[in-house]
């Protein structure tokens, strides 16, 4: 860092150092070049590997030095005297911490009341006379006496802030002293509390901003949790409470140990470095460590496996372990700042303890109770019986209390007794099992423990997800912190009273065996820390020596086992299959055997579909689970229950369609209609839809019979579902060979994009097939121009030739939801199932979302004779995910693998002609 500096103070006075009697305001070339040699220079230090704090510096310093020379030489050309001032860095600046494209604020303090307007001083033309702009600085800057400093610093918190931090450039020191005097004398002291008050409230909307976790897929470095605020807020908090500066100081006043100091400074100085890099690489200020820039930031920064993968999670591994430091640490600190009562003498952590106990009142196993914190009696608690590593958040738990930040601190200083007996001992594992016994309060003691690191060190399965990076696009946390949100997702639903939940808080309170639920959800992830092979089934292996190393029973094995081996199963097959299908309920049910898998594997597909993505889940798709759950009882309660069940739900649709209906429709409409519809339609449709569906149907047949229509052409109404953020357009036509993809094809060339899709066809050979779709270009609602393009473009392609490829084609390429990292695509898997379906066989296509994608493969299946008769739809986050029950010629099932073969080759190529 020395040699760095002085490098720079050298070719300042070589480069910066004006002739006698020359303007800056002539010499903008000069500065400019040595601007671009200097920030060449961190450049090149940084990648060389130089640490975060020092490239950050040495910035400030670069500035320091050419602010100073810039005011030397106007200084030395003006003919007006200049007052007393100092000119003064603060915010970031003020730390002396800049990343390359961060803002640069600046002060001039002067001593008088006013500065004249007639005769300037030499430093305001720095400000008017547009010469850092010409530079190509962006700096902002202010100009006050001391009374102002103390008004704005009073005037709002971030203000004060940037005051507090200020750093004299050059100038008067004794009017920079006196400012900061003032600042603390009339701003900080005796407003404390507000301060740190405010700055709590600032940290919880930010923190809750920003995923109210540090183990976010694509972290913000600067603002998220643990991030760089993270740190810089408990330095000014500690400045008002303490009046200390710097981390060293709180460690003097032993407010922090020396490991913690460390451990943060090296976290800070790793996010530094890192934010560095990311202005670097995309030359402009950037803060979001997005998934398409984290393999190249991970490259410059020295992480250089020849796999994208091993190499984006070494990165991300680290950074997640410094921001979860960061966030852990500087949390615990906050209790002691924010919460405790201004101290006349600061205490040492050994008075604080001895202050706290004489105010207990008694010690229950080592253990005191006071104002909502559980306390440790002695130093020595847990090295005296170990077991109550765990009985210490069990008894939190109990009286719904927290682990004071000592004890906490106590409990991480000593896993070291987290030892095999420890993991072997019965009574430990009974602890841990009544945590997970008590319903709707399990996810708080369990992120506890894993935050002080207990629970991966009592079961190191679950310490292999710790920090873990996650490939799958769609999920927005780290393996551990997923699993822990998947806890808080069960437990909400223990006293869940809202009208989408109360059925599933039913189901979890009616459950015999709640912890084994909250089990399966903790290491329901924990088979991906093995390589290779199908992570349910390597997790199936890992719950199997789980439960036997607690002591589980066979029986209770058993269903662990089965719940995490078949915990991807539910909501595949709500989503994809066919609900209407007995074939495909049956089969379900024989997988899960008993009424209790299903309720649990029910809980758990919600709970970890909630976890995965806050915008994932949806009515539909809630709609979707419950009916297999639904179905699935009335499968396991006896099959004839099932079908009369069906029979029941039928007839009360038709009596409430009945009493909707108008005059105009007729009986035998209705019972006509509900006769020629398959049985999933009544599991998807309510008694408004089905009205809505007749009445389409009713328009459509009066439209046959009208001399002028042709009759090919279709009928269509459209609905907003605003609250869902997507148009529903219902089409009736007849059904013809190439239906599905002409209707697709439309869509797409109409420019909107296909979110789902039902498809509903009569006995008649009517079709009624409902479309959920978003303007591809905005993802908005669809707008009347799009609607009517569509129709034209439908009416078109149903009624007369039209070339609906050369249209798709001609669509000028939108830029993708999903974004791939660096030498990675999202592969494109095809498979084939005969088993779920009686006479279908089922097509799952995933692969990247592309313009054209469903039409393209629409269309393939129709050329090659194959008759689509429902299509699961589900586009997410860029990646389509798509299901195609189809039948050959001869209406039955494509078993033959050359054919099967034949049909995988064509769709890929039709999806690789899209580009």
């Amino acid at each position: 860092m020395r040699l760095l500096i002085e490098k720079i103070h050298s070719d300042a006075e070589a480069r910066l150092v004006l002739p006698p009697g020359t303007h800056p305001a002539k010499e903008v070339a000069r500065y400019k070049k040595f601007l671009m040699i200097e920030t060449h220079r961190l450049r090149m230090r940084h990648r060389a590997g130089g640490p975060g704090r020092e490239i950050c510096r040495a910035r400030a310093e670069v500035l320091d030095l050419l602010l100073g020379h810039i005011l030397n030489g106007l200084e030395a050309v003006s003919t007006t005297p200049s007052p007393n001032y100092a000119l003064v860095a603060i915010g970031g600046y003020g730390r002396g911490e800049l990343n390359p494209y961060s803002d640069v604020d600046i002060m001039f303090l002067h001593g008088g009341d006013s500065i004249s307007r007639t005769k300037p001083p030499a430093f305001t033309e720095l400000l008017t006379g547009g010469l850092l702009w010409d530079i190509g600085l962006r700096v902002g800057a202010s100009v006050r006496n001391i009374d102002d400093c103390v008004k704005v610093a009073n005037g709002d918190m971030q203000s004060k802030t940037s005051l507090i931090e200020a750093r004299l450039i050059r100038g008067d020191e004794k009017l920079f002293n006196d400012m900061q005097k003032a600042v603390v004398a009339k701003c900080v002291k005796g407003h404390e509390d507000e301060y740190i008050a405010a700055r709590i409230e600032d940290q919880s909307a930010r923190r809750t901003k920003y995923g109210n976790s540090p183990l976010m897929q694509e972290p913000n470095v600067k603002n998220g949790c643990g991030g760089l605020r993270d740190y810089q807020n408990l330095l000014w908090m500690a400045f008002f409470k303490y009046r200390s500066r710097t981390l060293e100081d709180l460690e003097a006043q032993q407010l922090i140990g020396a490991h913690e100091r460390r451990q943060l400074d090296a976290a800070y100085g790793f996010l530094l470095w890192v934010r560095n890099e990311l202005h670097y690489y995309v030359d402009r200020p950037l803060d979001v460590l997005s998934k398409s820039v984290q393999p190249a930031i991970a490259h410059n920064l020295g992480y250089t496996d020849r796999s994208p993968s091993r190499r984006l999670e070494a990165f991300m591994g680290d950074y997640y372990r410094h921001a979860r430091q960061v966030y852990l640490i500087t949390r615990t600190l906050e209790q002691r700042l924010a919460l405790l009562p201004q101290p006349k003498r600061i205490p040492s952590l050994r008075q604080f303890l001895r202050r706290r106990r004489e105010r207990a009142s008694h010690v229950f196993d080592g253990f005191k109770f006071v104002d909502g914190q559980v306390f440790a009696a002695s130093n020595r608690i847990f090295k005296d019986q170990p077991r109550r590593l765990m009985r210490a958040f069990r008894y939190a738990q109990q009286r719904g209390l927290v682990l004071h930040p000592d004890l906490a601190q106590l409990i991480r200083q000593q896993l070291d007794l987290v030892d095999s007996e420890f993991r072997r001992d019965a009574h430990v594992h009974q602890t841990f099992l009544e945590i997970l016994a008590q319903r709707g309060n399990v996810a708080p003691s369990l992120r506890a423990m894993h935050e002080l690191g207990l629970l991966g060190r009592y079961l190191p399965s679950f310490g292999k997800l710790t920090c873990m990076v996650q490939h799958e696009f769609f999920h927005q946390y780290t393996a551990d912190e997923h699993t822990l949100v998947c806890l808080e997702k069960l437990d909400k639903l223990a006293g869940a009273q809202e009208a989408g939940l109360a059925p599933y808080a039913e189901i979890f309170q009616k459950l015999e065996r709640p912890y084994v639920l909250y089990l399966a959800l903790l290491f329901h992830d924990a088979g991906k820390a093995n390589s290779g092979g199908n992570h349910a089934e390597n997790g199936g292996r890992i719950a199997i020596a789980v439960a036997k190393r607690l002591g589980l029973d066979a029986a209770t094995t058993h269903t662990l086992h089965l719940i995490i081996r078949r915990h991807l199963e539910m909501a595949l097959i709500s989503q994809r299959r066919d609900l209407d299908d007995p074939a495909v309920i049956r089969a379900f049910a024989a997988l899960i055997e008993t009424q209790e898998h299903l309720n649990m594997l029910t809980l758990h597909t919600l709970a970890d579909s909630m976890a995965t993505s806050d915008k994932l889940w949806n009515g539909f798709k809630d709609t979707l689970l419950w009916s297999l759950h639904h179905k699935t009882r009335q499968t396991l309660a006896g099959e004839t229950e099932f079908i009369r069940a069906n029979e029941r739900q039928r007839e009360a649709l038709a009596g409430e369609v009945r009493s909707l209906m108008p005059a105009t429709f007729k009986e035998d409409e209705l019972q006509g209609h509900l006769a020629m519809m398959p049985t999933r339609y009544f599991e998807l449709r309510g008694a408004r839809d089905i009205l809505a569906d007749l009445g389409l149907v009713h328009r459509f047949m009066h439209h046959q019979l009208a001399e002028e229509a042709d009759p090919l052409a279709p009928v269509i109404s459209w609905h907003h579902e605003r609250d869902r953020g997507y148009s529903q357009a219902k089409i009736c036509s007849w059904d013809r060979h190439g239906l599905f993809s002409k209707i697709a094809g439309a869509f797409t060339a109409a420019g909107l994009n296909i979110l789902s899709a039902e498809i509903f066809t009569r006995e008649d050979s009517i079709v009624i097939d409902a479309f959920y779709v978003v303007d591809a270009a905005t993802g908005l609602l669809v707008d009347r121009d799009a609607r009517e393009r569509f129709e034209k473009l439908l009416h078109q392609t149903l009624t007369a030739d039209l070339d609906l490829g050369w249209l798709i084609r001609k669509l000028k390429p939108l830029q993708p939801i999903y974004t791939p990292n660096a030498g990675e695509r999202l592969p494109t898997v095809i498979r084939f199932e005969n088993e779920p379906s009686r006479n279908r066989t089922i097509i799952d296509v995933e692969t990247e979302d592309r313009v054209g994608l469903l039409y393209a493969l629409s269309q393939e299946l129709s050329e090659m004779s194959l008759d689509i008769s429902l299509a699961k739809i589900c586009t997410e986050k860029g990646a389509a995910m798509d299901s195609f029950y189809i039948s050959g010629p001869d209406d039955g099932k494509v078993d033959d693998p050359v054919r099967q073969g034949e049909i995988d080759s064509r769709l890929r190529a039709a999806i690789q002609k899209l580009g």
